[in-house]
């Protein structure tokens, strides 16, 4: 894996929503993710924490969801799986 996407759930006000980053550590992984984000459409400034273990990119809407999913460098994780790839990178730990 390297840019992974967590389950997309719905918003109160209907629209599907979901995270994309990269289970890679530090620059390598920003670098990665921000590839990716931009392919599927998004922004390059609407990266969040940049420079963190938790750098990431919110997706808010069907096509961008739909987009992250298309994509053939993204795979879709459970929440619990995106917990484990966030306390591995906080902890420095390369997956």
């Amino acid at each position: 894996m390297a840019v992974v996407m967590d389950r997309p759930r719905r918003l109160k006000d209907g629209r599907l929503a979901a995270h994309l980053l990269s289970d890679r550590p530090a620059r390598a992984g920003g670098i990665e993710l921000v590839s990716v984000a931009v392919a599927i459409g998004c922004h390059p400034a609407a990266a969040q924490n940049v420079d963190t273990y938790k750098e990431h990119f919110d997706l808010v809407g069907e096509r961008r969801v739909r987009a992250a999913l298309a994509h053939p460098a993204v795979a879709q994780v459970t929440w619990r799986e995106l917990a484990f790839i966030l306390r591995a990178k906080r902890n420095g730990e390369v997956r």
